[in-house]
C-alpha cells in the first residue's frame, strides 16, 4: 500500500505542478505582487507534468488492482492480502482530485473573477472638467491564460485614467481604452510588466 500511495502522491503534486501557470497569477493578484515569470515557465512545462501525473496515477491503479502472478492456497505464506478497500476509494478520490487540478486551466477565468472581484467598481475615470480624451491602445500579451487576463484586467483598472480594458487570453490581446490627459501608453504598457508579462504593440 505504501507503494501507492507515493505513487498517488506523486501524481497529485505533479498535476498541482502543471496547473500553477494559472494558479500562480490568482495567487500573486491577490498578494499584490507581480508573476515575474513564473506562470510563463510552468506553461511551457504544462505537458511533461501532465505526463508524468498520469504516468504515477497509471501506476498507482496498477498496485492497487493488479492480480498476483499465480494462485496461492488459502492459508499459504505466499497468499495475497485483504483488498484493502479504504486505500481504493482514496485513490479513486484522489484521482477525482488530480483530474479537477489538471484542467483547472480550463475553468480558472470564473475562478479568477469569483476570487478577484472586487464588488463591481467600476474603472477609474477623469472627470468632465479635465477634458479627457479617449484613445485606444492594443497590446499582445505573451502567456496568458484565463487567470492571468483577469490579473492583468484588475491591474489596469487601478490605474487612473483608464476607461475600458479588454483581455482575451485566446489570442493574447489587451485592448485599453484611456484618457491620455491622465495616464499615457507607456504607463500603461509598463503596468502590464510589472505584473510579470511580456509585451508588444499590435
Amino acid at each position: 500500500m505504501k507503494r501507492e500511495q507515493a505513487f498517488i502522491g506523486g501524481s497529485i503534486v505533479a498535476a498541482i505542478a502543471a496547473s500553477l501557470c494559472c494558479i500562480l497569477p490568482i495567487v500573486f493578484a491577490l498578494a499584490g505582487a507581480g508573476i515575474a515569470g513564473a506562470s510563463a515557465f510552468f506553461e511551457a512545462w504544462r505537458p511533461e507534468l501532465l505526463a508524468v501525473t498520469m504516468a504515477l496515477l497509471g501506476l498507482g491503479f496498477y498496485f492497487a488492482y493488479r492480480k498476483p502472478k499465480q494462485a496461492c492456497a488459502p492459508g499459504s505464506a505466499c497468499e495475497r492480502p485483504t483488498v484493502n478497500r479504504a486505500g481504493r476509494l482514496w485513490l479513486w478520490i484522489s484521482a477525482a482530485l488530480i483530474v479537477l487540478f489538471a484542467a483547472f486551466p480550463h475553468y480558472s477565468g470564473p475562478v479568477a473573477e469569483f476570487v478577484l472581484s472586487d464588488g463591481g467598481s467600476q474603472p477609474q475615470s477623469a472627470s468632465a472638467d479635465s477634458g479627457p480624451q479617449f484613445t485606444k491602445v492594443t497590446f499582445v500579451v505573451e502567456g496568458l491564460c484565463p487567470s492571468c487576463a483577469k490579473s492583468v484586467e484588475d491591474k489596469l483598472k487601478q490605474l487612473k485614467g483608464i476607461h475600458s480594458v479588454a483581455v482575451s487570453d485566446e489570442n493574447g490581446q489587451t485592448d485599453v481604452e484611456f484618457d491620455s490627459t491622465s495616464v499615457s501608453e507607456q504607463e500603461i504598457g509598463k503596468a502590464i510588466e510589472a505584473a510579470g508579462y511580456r509585451i508588444h504593440k499590435n
